[in-house]
This record gives C-alpha cells, sequence and structure tokens, in this order.
C-alpha cells in the first residue's frame, strides 16, 4: 500500500482545510503521516496513522533572527523522516514548508510531491525566484487557494484551484430569500476572529446610534470592541466572544451584510479570497469589502460587494442607498454561478488527487 505524508511547518490548528485532502485519503482507505513543527508545544489531535511532531516553541517576543534560525531547526527533522520512511507521495502544506523544503523535496522526491500555495512566501523576490522555479517544475501537481497569487509564481507551472468553501458549517441554516426592508435595521455583522481594531473602532464610531444599522461581532476577542462601545455609548450593537465553529451558521442568520474589511496595505491581504466571501455567496448576504483585493473585485461583480475603504457619514450614507437598490434576484442567480464553478474546481482536484496520489501509487503495488 501506498506510504503518504502531509508536511508541514505550522501547527494543526494552522493548517486551514487540509480536509481536502484527509477525506479524499480516507475514502479511499489511504493511510497517512503527518510531520509537522509544534510552537506552541501543543499536543493537537489529528487523525492520522503516524504522528511526528517536532516540538520547537517560537514566541511571539523573539528577535526576527532568532526566530529564523529556529524554524530552519524543522529541516533536518523532516528530512530525516523523509529520508527513512521514503514516501510514495508528500504533501506539502503552507507556504514556510515549501521555502525550507522544497529544495530537498525537488531532489529527492521529483515528481512525488505537490505544492500547496495559501500565501506570497517571497516567491517574488528575484534572489529566491531560480529555487523556486526548480521546485514547482519538480512537483507534481501545484494548488493554489487563490487566481491572486498568480502574479507572483513561476509562470512556468501549472496550478489548480481549490477554493475554502467548508460550507458545512453553515449547514441547517436559513438561507435568505430577501433583503430587509427600509423599516428595519440593516445588520452588518463580522463572524470570526475579531482583529482590526482601530479600523472596527472607526466603524463603531461613525454608525453610532444610528437606527438604520446596528453593528454584530461575533467571535473571539469580541469582548475588545464591546467595551469600547460601552466606554463610547455605542448601544446599536450586538457581541458575542468565542464560539464553536460548527454555530457559524447561527451567527450568520443574524446579519444582513457581512463584514470583510481587512484592508489592502499587505499583498496577501490584497490578493487572498476571504472564506467569507464563500459564506456571503451560500447565505446570499452581501459583503463589505476594500479595493484593490481580489476578493472587492470578485464580490462586486456579484453585485452583492460594496467597496467600504472610506470609514465616513458620507460613505455610510451610500451604503444605505446601495443596499435598498441590490438585485436581489440577481444577486442570488450569480452567487450560485460563482459556488457552482467553486465546486467544479474543487472536484477537478479531488479528480486529480485520486488519479496521481491515489490509484497511480495504488497501481504500482
Amino acid at each position: 500500500m501506498a506510504r503518504i505524508a502531509i508536511l508541514s511547518a505550522v501547527n494543526i490548528k494552522h493548517m486551514s482545510l487540509i480536509s481536502l485532502y484527509t477525506e479524499i485519503l480516507k475514502k479511499n482507505g489511504v493511510k497517512y503521516d503527518i510531520i509537522y513543527m509544534d510552537k506552541y508545544n501543543e499536543d493537537e489531535a489529528f487523525e492520522c496513522d503516524k504522528k511526528y511532531r517536532y516540538i520547537n516553541v517560537i514566541k511571539q517576543g523573539y528577535p526576527k533572527f532568532i526566530k529564523k534560525i529556529k524554524y530552519m531547526l524543522f529541516y533536518p527533522y523532516a528530512a530525516h523522516i523523509l529520508n527513512k520512511n521514503k514516501y510514495d507521495f508528500v504533501i506539502v502544506w503552507n507556504d514556510l514548508a515549501i521555502f525550507m523544503i522544497g529544495g530537498y523535496l525537488s531532489k529527492h522526491y521529483a515528481g512525488k510531491y505537490c505544492l500547496n500555495v495559501r500565501d506570497n512566501m517571497m516567491y517574488d523576490v528575484p534572489k529566491y525566484r531560480k529555487m523556486y522555479e526548480r521546485i514547482f517544475k519538480n512537483s507534481a501537481f501545484n494548488t493554489i487557494s487563490s487566481k491572486g497569487y498568480l502574479e507572483v509564481l513561476p509562470r512556468d507551472s501549472t496550478y489548480l484551484q481549490i477554493n475554502s468553501l467548508n460550507l458545512s458549517v453553515l449547514e441547517g441554516m436559513q438561507i435568505r430569500d430577501r433583503l430587509r426592508s427600509k423599516d428595519e435595521p440593516i445588520r452588518i455583522g463580522f463572524i470570526g476572529y475579531v482583529r482590526y481594531y482601530e479600523r472596527n473602532k472607526k466603524l463603531l464610531d461613525v454608525f453610532k446610534n444610528d437606527p438604520r444599522f446596528e453593528l454584530h461581532y461575533y467571535g473571539k476577542n469580541a469582548n475588545v470592541l464591546k467595551e469600547y462601545a460601552t466606554d463610547n455609548d455605542i448601544r446599536n450593537t450586538v457581541f458575542h466572544d468565542t464560539f464553536p465553529v460548527s454555530d457559524t451558521g447561527v451567527f450568520m442568520e443574524k446579519i444582513d451584510i457581512i463584514n470583510n474589511l481587512y484592508g489592502n496595505d499587505t499583498f496577501n491581504v490584497r490578493k487572498a479570497i476571504s472564506i467569507k466571501f464563500f459564506h456571503a455567496l451560500y447565505a446570499k448576504i452581501p459583503i463589505l469589502v476594500n479595493s484593490n483585493t481580489y476578493v472587492g473585485k470578485l464580490a462586486v461583480s456579484t453585485g452583492g460587494g460594496f467597496y467600504f475603504d472610506d470609514i465616513s457619514e458620507q460613505n455610510k450614507e451610500r451604503l444605505f442607498s446601495w443596499y435598498h437598490s441590490i438585485d436581489f434576484q440577481a444577486y442570488k442567480s450569480k452567487a450560485d454561478e460563482f459556488l457552482n464553478n467553486a465546486k467544479n474546481e474543487n472536484m477537478m482536484f479531488e479528480r486529480v488527487v485520486e488519479e496521481y496520489i491515489i490509484k497511480k501509487q495504488i497501481h504500482s503495488y
């Protein structure tokens, strides 16, 4: 039977949607190991055959050069396991692992590994260009979480799009079938790990006690903004701190517009596709986005996205008018079209995994 390894330089809890692979492997009865670096010293549960956990605590306050040294300590550990076990295929999850161990894989596992791009790990830095061209050229296939990253990736390689749908957390929720009426407050909600405090405090200030709107914050650190609202007598707000991911749909039902305002000041923010976008499409809820972002361009093209870079009274008025002018049926149709395309791309990815990793390896025995 084929021997498969998942290789990651981050903790399991940061391996966003590795289930895209593991579900396919489990469905086909293929066992797999995981080799990863644990920088928190937390022994996390993960369904696999063998778990190779390299404990390497890296604290946030460490100087940058210390962090670099500690990260590179993972290389000899991972290389040793890969040498010893001689896997038939290696799934490389996350860009730090590509940077650290891609050269080794290119030399010793050519054609027997795949790369998953979810960030920009200096792909556009000239001194690393040749290295990355070799690493991507020698892989079996490559996946990207956003076509926005194609701008910096090696051009001679091919890439499969995989979409962070994770729609199972919304199962059972009531899909929106209409917009709010003008006599109902429009509920703008941030759902997930609450951050970008200064931007959201400014939102709270601009929308303060306007009866046409409510601001909702659901997720870890929501209480930080709750305290700010209380101190500033901002009453048109709703807060709920940490909740189980499985309850995401419950909170989605409580809002009318998704707050997806992350700014556009870094390359990764400009090129990534937020899972909130797919949740908006599924639930048929409009979404606030920033201009000069790939996800913003996609959202606006559906008719359900609104650029809200300028957090001001004037833009608030434009938002109110825009919301009540949305052609809901047209948006619903476009959202379904986007979702179906995303699902088809994921099905294509699944076929490639089954054909290349599973059937090819099994047939060789």
